[in-house]
């Protein structure tokens, strides 16, 4: 037989074996089904809480976090993100792409002011007039997922507000701002802990687990179900961690005891300059100082030092530990076939954690202010020894939340860019490897993230209206141009961005921040920065460009008017205890400002 003749009779013996198996209904539906199967990118959001700028080793930390770093090098760092100053409000406009005021969440339950309550945009839980990216998403045929930290249903769950209620396929969730991160316990006196799990109230599964493990495991089983309907996920795990109490298992702890001896201005200096080696910061830049000033640690008593530095080593901890646990979820991803085709991000609702030492009262029994107090007390333990248990609820104090923000002043809860600039990594879709790190300096807002996914999902925004009732629409732009490098930003010099949040206000317009914290944070007034060149916000600039602030505080006023901001008024007694919260002598809730600081002037 000549080679020719071969070649035909081997192609009609396909074409006939190939007709056969065509007329097999099992077969050809098969065939059809795998053809069809949705290859829209996984979406994975991993929302920290309460990280600092510097808190990730790509962001210049001496804490490990290779797993985050890693997905840095296969995708990008933002240098330039900003956020919202706390978490719920944050959190709102992160899930939607609208202004937290549209949201609901004009403030957070915990500090809402007597003339907010029962007003518009002061709902404290997220509204019916925005619609969620999970919702979107959950329409056109994501499953979507949820472990963790919710904080956007108020101060208990009410019917509605949960994750279930707006697009959430599958959720186990702590509805508050935060608990113990061993048990179900609340993290201050009189506060409340909530588990849901697909909408109905559980208890805390699993008591004794760390919450970072917790929350991974629910995950990785969620994704695990979700599988085999060729559906894509839209997974969302947010972790209590950075969040106080300052707890982690002790062998990360130790892994870090005596790394912090040597004081919250050494540790400044060498993440600043990890970070010009990185090239976040121009190499010949010089630290600015910090703000506000530290005390010098070599004043502080051995026994203080000692207590701050074993503190400090609880916070790392909790962070090492959350990485290794995200690196437990990436493997997972990669042994499933699903990482390549998975959109993975990291970043955190706000900076770094509350200017106090401790969100709770540590005291004697005998000086505290009322049974629920006395209740909680009972089971604190302030020892060095402790710090880090399950019974210990320190915080590292604004010293320390400063030292996380690096080189950013100031901290959470107040318009310094060290509560509104945290970390940001994201990993794209078919991401290839590679050792340098790609740093996308240009200006990105929380607002723009909602946009951003539905971009990559496929999905638009209904606009004005949906499922027959009223939404705003999204705010923010998504920036899939910019992580594929076709624009250099997505927002003009001239946009103008602004944000309010406990009476303190701020608004972004390219290099210009306009800036005003009130009491006892600052003294109110409008001051202008340019916060290229004064990364530090200490030069203000109002005098020498007026226009410029006043073009930018004139479009602040115009947009209070349309988000339908309320100034607060709050009580004698709340405004004790934020100047008191320090001191901590009797407080019992999470009182928002920056108390024992010096007032900017």
């Amino acid at each position: 037989m000549n080679l020719s003749l071969k070649y035909v009779i081997g192609f009609l013996t396909l074409l006939a074996l190939t007709l056969s198996l065509a007329a097999i209904p099992s077969f050809k539906t098969n065939l059809t089904f795998a053809q069809s199967a949705d290859k829209r990118p996984n979406i994975l959001v991993i929302m920290g809480d309460d990280f600092g700028y510097s808190d990730l080793g790509v962001f210049g930390s001496e804490i490990s976090t290779p797993n985050l770093d890693q997905l840095g090098r296969e995708g990008k760092i933002l240098s330039n993100y900003y956020t919202h100053p706390v978490c719920s409000p944050a959190r709102s406009t992160f899930l939607t792409g609208v202004d937290n005021h549209i949201a609901g969440i004009g403030t957070m339950y915990e500090n809402i002011a007597p003339n907010q309550v029962n007003k518009t945009g002061y709902e404290t839980y997220i509204t019916d007039r925005v619609v969620t990216v999970a919702e979107l998403l959950r329409d056109a045929g994501y499953n979507t997922l949820l472990s963790g930290k919710w904080h956007l249903s108020g101060k208990v769950y009410q019917n509605g507000t949960g994750p279930q209620d707006r697009g959430f396929d599958e959720t186990f969730t702590l509805i508050q701002s935060g608990a113990n991160h061993f048990t179900d316990g609340p993290y201050y006196p009189d506060g409340h802990v909530t588990f849901l799990q697909n909408g109905k109230i559980v208890p805390r599964p699993d008591n004794g687990t760390y919450s970072n493990e917790l929350y991974t495991n629910i995950m990785i089983d969620q994704i695990k179900k979700s599988q085999g309907d060729d559906k894509p996920f839209f997974g969302y795990l947010s972790y209590q961690v950075a969040h106080t109490p300052f707890q982690a298992p002790q062998e990360y702890i130790k892994k870090y005891e005596g790394v912090y001896d040597g004081g919250w201005d050494k540790i400044r200096e060498q993440r600043f300059e990890k970070q010009k080696e990185l090239g976040i910061w121009p190499a010949n830049m010089s630290l600015p100082k910090s703000y506000p000033p530290f005390p010098n640690w070599d004043t502080l008593s051995q026994d203080e030092r000692n207590e701050r530095s074993q503190i400090f080593a609880a916070h790392a901890a909790m962070i090492e530990n959350m990485d290794s646990n995200i690196g437990r979820l990436i493997q997972f991803l990669k042994e499933t076939g699903e990482y390549d085709n998975t959109l993975i991000m990291f970043t955190s609702d706000n900076g770094g954690s509350e200017p106090s030492d401790s969100p709770v009262v540590v005291g004697s029994l005998e000086g505290a202010a009322d049974e629920a107090t006395k209740e909680f007390l009972t089971n604190v333990n302030d020892t060095l020894d402790a710090i880090g248990s399950q019974d210990s609820y320190w915080g590292y104090g604004w010293q320390g939340a400063v030292m996380s923000n690096t080189p950013h002043s100031g901290v959470k809860s107040t318009m310094f860019n060290g509560g509104i600039r945290p970390p940001f990594v994201i990993k794209e879709p078919h991401a290839t490897n590679t050792t340098e790190l790609d740093i996308v300096k240009a200006f990105v807002h929380v607002s723009d993230m909602t946009p951003t996914f539905l971009e990559y999902a496929n999905v638009s925004h209904p606009g004005s209206e949906y499922n027959g009732r009223q939404v705003s629409p999204m705010m923010g732009k998504s920036i899939k141009p910019l992580l594929e490098g076709k624009v250099e930003k997505i927002h003009a010099d001239d946009e103008i961005i602004p944000s309010e949040m406990f009476g303190n206000r701020a608004v972004l317009m390219g290099d210009w921040k306009a800036r005003s914290n009130v009491m006892p944070a600052g003294d109110g007034q409008w001051k202008l920065f340019n916060i290229v060149q004064d990364i530090r916000e200490a030069t203000d600039l109002s005098k020498e460009h007026p226009d410029v602030l006043k073009k930018m505080v004139s479009a602040y006023d115009k947009w209070a008017q349309k988000v339908g901001i309320i100034v607060p008024e709050y009580s004698e007694q709340q405004k004790k205890g934020f100047d008191s919260m320090i001191g901590q002598s009797n407080q019992t809730s999470e009182p928002p400002g920056l108390p024992g600081l010096p007032i900017e002037k």
